[in-house]
């Protein structure tokens, strides 16, 4: 009975602490108070701090740092890509069900950013380009440009959760698009369709920029599937 008390009281604290990180009491980088101070804050033991601490820290809310204290981290993504990644390794269809998420997430990322790219935002996405072009022409893949400029559209489209998503996918895709970029032809064509994509966003078309981002990814998959397809033969 206790122990379920004690489990109970620091579930409620590791909440209450969740909240006002959440609600931007305390930002990333801030410094938690101590056991003592949080332990007379609210009525309880410094073991059911102590618990609290541990339970937001397994959630990646919070990290506790040699010499002392618990400090807030900033929202990463790299837990969400590792387990991606591995599912990836086990299960080769779960890369094909990844590029199908992608295809949802980055069409809508393409329609908002054209409604909401800043004058700003075009010149960098163009300048991302040249470098594309650069790459491509010298014989090259294009595939930090290419990552890079999906994420600028990302950012474009100003929505955190879809930029979040939109990383996730892309860096775990990284090591598929290192296969289906070294086919030939293809970062040619890769860079003319993120120049229509652009062209779109530019226009602040966004129907036309959703469309040439679905056509374009529908093209990787096709792709990526063909690849697939000839590593299982070859087995």
């Amino acid at each position: 009975k206790m122990y379920e008390k004690t489990q109970k009281f620091y579930e409620e604290v590791a909440g209450k602490l969740q909240e006002e990180i959440r609600t931007g009491t305390y930002q990333p980088g801030d410094r938690l108070p101590s056991e003592r101070i949080l332990s007379q804050e609210y009525g309880v033991s410094r073991s059911v701090i102590r618990e609290a601490f541990r339970s937001l820290e397994q959630m990646g809310c919070v990290e506790a740092r040699t010499g002392g204290g618990t400090y807030v981290k900033a929202p990463e993504i790299s837990s969400m890509v590792d387990s991606m990644s591995m599912l990836i390794s086990l299960d080769e269809s779960f890369a094909m069900e990844l590029v199908e998420a992608r295809l949802v997430v980055e069409t809508e990322i393409a329609r908002l950013a054209a409604e909401r790219r800043t004058e700003e935002q075009i010149v960098m996405m163009h300048k991302t380009l040249d470098e594309m072009r650069r790459e491509v022409y010298a014989g090259g893949k294009g595939i930090e440009q290419d990552s890079k400029f999906h994420g600028q559209l990302a950012e474009a489209a100003g929505n955190r959760v879809l930029q979040m998503m939109s990383a996730s996918c892309a860096e775990v895709l990284n090591r598929s698009m290192e296969v289906t970029q070294a086919i030939e032809g293809v970062p040619k064509l890769a860079l003319l369709a993120h120049e229509g994509i652009l062209y779109q966003v530019e226009k602040q078309d966004g129907g036309k920029a959703e469309a040439c981002m679905r056509k374009h990814l529908m093209s990787a998959d096709e792709n990526l599937r063909r690849v697939f397809a000839d590593n299982t033969k070859g087995l």
